[in-house]
């Protein structure tokens, strides 16, 4: 039903990798065939496969009868119902989310997505019809580069030639040598001719790309995604860093680090996480080789922080975003996750995946008689007190179910655990501060 329903759509909707080299052909009779066309075979593929009778036996519902009581078999065919039910729900949820999703994309390609709809506009800035216009594709479209990287762009013709030469689709050796002069010939003269501005490549209009190019230099503003959901929030740069820095001013929380050198505070964590993997994990035997030469940080750097605004709350507050990709604990962090994540699930079945599974769980209650609450917590990640929830997290893992006992000591992770969320200083604004208590998110 989804790609049906998909196919018969206007635009129809298709993954984001569709994409024309002129926004202006979306509505052609063209563009409505490439789009229909994988769908159609998808369509075709799914009804082929229902059609055919499966070849596993699967008990039918007369077989089960005469093999239990008819108690039993009213019982185990509710159960069974309900399951299907409750799958099929989840299961039209998912679509409708897709559907929703995907159709928006294809709208925005054709050109008729209300920019209303995606813009929040929360600053002095008057935007007009082009730069809404050009906003309304999402922070997640992109231009064409305007330079290539040479190492980058070749090298994927490299890895092109490897792979294709491990297939040998060639031929014989006269036949390789030709090809790799022509796929040479190729990259190389593709990377020299290579030419932004050309209008084949353009996959927006010119005046939306002026309009995003002037935009990116108006440095009184400040582009970035809502914290919830999709879209695109304009806001003054001054009312942004001051609600970050009113977060980093809470002293009970954050603390400016005394040394500001940026290379000098990042040597030194790589230094301290380098001796303790080496000392405590790798030469006790508790880690691999392997594993030591992916933990061990080289060329890392210092944390960013950032903030995304909570638009659909009063008054617009931000959520602090610590971005830790390419810092010294950030694999350890990963490793660390790994260790630590059965004492986050709850044996008495209180944490939940998703909402879906919170409906299921409540499906058969009786809540005629009560009141559903939900609770906000301000700032919570900011708010975690790091020393009680490292104990709390070491007395589930280690005096607990012994079954999620890790096989490292509890002194070691305590160490590992303090290495990755209290030795990370982060820069904003071009000063560099330090947590002193509570975690930021990222």
């Amino acid at each position: 039903k989804h790609p049906k329903r998909c196919r018969d759509a206007d635009p129809a909707p298709v993954p984001p990798r569709f994409k024309l080299p002129n926004p202006r052909l979306a509505r052609s009779t063209a563009a409505r065939k490439a789009r229909r066309k994988p769908l159609d075979k998808e369509i075709r593929e799914k009804e082929k496969r229902i059609s055919t009778p499966s070849n596993s036996p699967s008990p039918q519902p007369n077989e089960l009868k005469q093999l239990v009581r008819t108690v039993d078999f009213i019982k185990y065919r509710l159960i069974i119902d309900t399951s299907v039910a409750s799958s099929g729900d989840i299961w039209y949820s998912t679509h409708q989310r897709k559907f929703v999703s995907l159709q928006s994309s294809s709208r925005a390609e054709a050109g008729l997505l209300d920019p209303e709809s995606v813009i929040t506009n929360i600053s002095d800035y008057d935007l007009s019809k082009i730069e809404k216009l050009a906003l309304a594709n999402g922070l997640k479209f992109h231009l064409p580069p305007r330079k290539l990287k040479s190492g980058s762009y070749l090298a994927n013709f490299e890895l092109l030639n490897f792979d294709l030469s491990k297939s040998r689709f060639t031929g014989n050796d006269e036949d390789e040598v030709y090809f790799r002069e022509k796929l040479s010939e190729i990259a190389y003269s593709s990377y020299f001719n290579y030419n932004s501005t050309r209008s084949s490549l353009m996959n927006i209009p010119r005046d939306q790309y002026r309009a995003l190019m002037n935009l990116s230099k108006n440095k009184n503003i400040v582009i970035m995604c809502p914290d919830k959901g999709s879209g695109v929030v304009v806001m003054n740069r001054v009312d942004y860093v001051t609600k970050l820095e009113d977060i980093l001013n809470d002293t009970s929380k954050f603390k400016v680090s005394k040394d500001q050198d940026l290379y000098s505070i990042s040597r030194k964590v790589e230094r301290k996480v380098r001796k303790f993997l080496l000392d405590h994990l790798k030469k006790p035997g508790l880690i691999s080789e392997e594993q030591y030469k992916r933990l061990y940080p080289n060329g890392s750097h210092i944390g960013v922080l950032y903030g995304l605004p909570k638009v659909h709350k009063d008054g617009v507050p931000m959520r602090p975003i610590c971005s830790a990709v390419g810092t010294s604990t950030y694999e350890l962090g990963k490793y660390v996750a790994s260790i630590i994540r059965p004492a986050a699930l709850s044996s008495l079945g209180t944490d939940l995946n998703s909402t879906f599974q919170f409906v299921n769980q409540i499906r058969e209650q009786d809540l005629s008689s009560l009141y559903m609450v939900s609770f906000d917590v301000r700032s919570l990640f900011t708010n975690v007190p790091l020393t009680k929830t490292i104990d709390i997290c070491l007395k589930r893992l280690y005096h607990g179910d012994p079954d999620i006992k890790p096989s490292i000591p509890e002194d070691t992770l305590k160490r590992l655990l303090q290495l990755c969320v209290c030795e990370n200083a982060f820069v904003f604004g071009g000063g560099v501060c330090q947590r002193v208590d509570g975690v930021a998110m990222g």
